[in-house]
């Protein structure tokens, strides 16, 4: 539920003045002297307020100024709109960021409390944002949220739809019956929940149910997913036995590259499959013997070995080669394989692949909207392969020149 009265104050405004606005008509008075409480009128939401710190004693009537002049006036605290978040970063949403990592619970219920206890314990959110994340849990564990009165406008819905819906997830789904149209959902009630490290990418939570374990992956209902990373596809897809000609690919072997190789390595090499006159490999030795850890900004050493590449795909730099960097060589050759992977028979063996993978990896996707006006959350389950599930594909990287995040991995809407 959404914090109000005492709680609302001691949690959202204690500790300095803040401006604020009015989010409902609220009626509003004056003190004299001798504390004496007078009505003066009421206020029309959007009145613009700074609230008073030092002059505030209860919730009831908390002290602030108008926009309009220097009187003090008293009003109900919950009718203004609580004070955004002080971070000067968003707060992190997802499970890791409430301790719910690499942890087993034995019922929903002890979940939903850890959950609880985590959020109310959280000192980075608060505002409308702690409200709002309140009353979505709420909506999890009981079915019904109350969003009236909560300010939504500049909420970080990336973050909640990508994150927060990871760690609310596996509440929808034992207590909501969203999986009963993708599995057999007989004994839900009872599962178990395991919440895996943040290093897992293959999903992001389990339902266990008795011995059977369904492996849930988030993701928003726009579309974007965690990243799938080709290890995964290319270990589960060739026990399958079902790859045939797929696994003497060009487009299984570069998934075995980017998959076995380090981030710099599986770039080059990956590239050099697709192009080999481009990226030949006494070239990517040159790369890889001085390109360690951080040293993006390291300049090639050699520049007649990537003379192809260079005056191909970075032209910019084609009259002065000696300025190249080992970070832009390796992010290039990124963002060539991600071009390369979105178009033509490519893209088609891709899928293919992909379908296996999903298909044998038993991977339920759950994903999650918001509506933006009203806050109201919508959760759907999607499950059998790639012809039902995959709308487009293609491999991507999260990297830039100066940065090595993460390996090449599958992109999925």
């Amino acid at each position: 539920m959404a914090t109000s009265g005492k709680d609302n104050l001691e949690r959202n405004w204690r500790g300095q003045n803040h401006q604020s606005t009015v989010k409902k008509a609220v009626t509003y008075y004056s003190k004299d002297d001798k504390g004496a409480y007078t009505v003066v009128g009421s206020l029309s939401p959007g009145t613009l307020i700074t609230y008073l710190d030092s002059s505030t004693q209860d919730h009831l009537k908390a002290a602030f100024k108008l926009s309009t002049g220097e009187d003090v006036y008293y009003a109900n605290i919950d009718y203004f709109v609580k004070p955004k978040t002080k971070q000067t970063q968003l707060p992190p949403l997802g499970p890791s960021s409430f301790g719910l990592e690499n942890q087993s619970f034995t019922s929903v219920t002890s979940y939903y409390n850890k959950l609880t206890s985590a959020i109310n314990s959280r000192n980075d959110i608060d505002g409308e944002l702690f409200d709002y994340l309140y009353e979505l849990l709420d909506y999890a564990y009981n079915g019904a949220g109350n969003y009236t009165g909560i300010k939504i406008s500049g909420f970080p819905w990336g973050q909640i739809q990508n994150y927060y819906s990871e760690v609310i997830g596996p509440i929808v789904c034992i207590k909501r019956g969203i999986l009963s149209q993708v599995m057999n959902t007989t004994g839900i009630s009872g599962a178990q929940i395991y919440m895996p490290a943040d290093s897992e990418r293959l999903y992001d939570y389990k339902i266990i149910i008795g011995n059977d374990e369904h492996m849930i992956s988030a993701k928003s209902a726009k579309g974007v997913s965690n990243q799938v990373k080709p290890q995964f596809v290319t270990s589960i897809s060739e026990k399958s036995g079902k790859l045939g000609n797929l696994q003497f690919t060009k487009e299984f072997n570069l998934l075995k590259i980017l998959g076995e190789n380090t981030v710099v390595a599986g770039a080059l090499k990956g590239w050099s499959l697709i192009a080999p006159t481009e990226m030949t490999p006494a070239a990517i030795q040159s790369i890889v013997s001085v390109y360690r850890g951080e040293s993006h900004n390291t300049k090639i050493p050699d520049t007649q070995l990537l003379k192809p590449f260079i005056d191909k795909h970075i032209t910019s730099k084609k009259s002065n080669p000696a300025s190249v960097t080992v970070g832009e060589v390796r992010y290039k050759c990124e963002q060539l394989i991600q071009n390369w992977s979105k178009v033509g028979s490519q893209n088609i063996v891709l899928k293919n692949i992909f379908d296996i993978y999903l298909n044998e990896s038993r991977v339920i996707y759950v994903k999650m909207d918001a509506n933006k006006n009203t806050g109201i959350p919508s959760f759907s389950a999607s499950s059998g392969g790639g012809s039902t599930l995959v709308r487009n594909l293609y491999l991507r990287s999260s990297n830039y020149a100066t940065r090595t995040a993460d390996r090449i991995g599958f992109q999925v809407s």
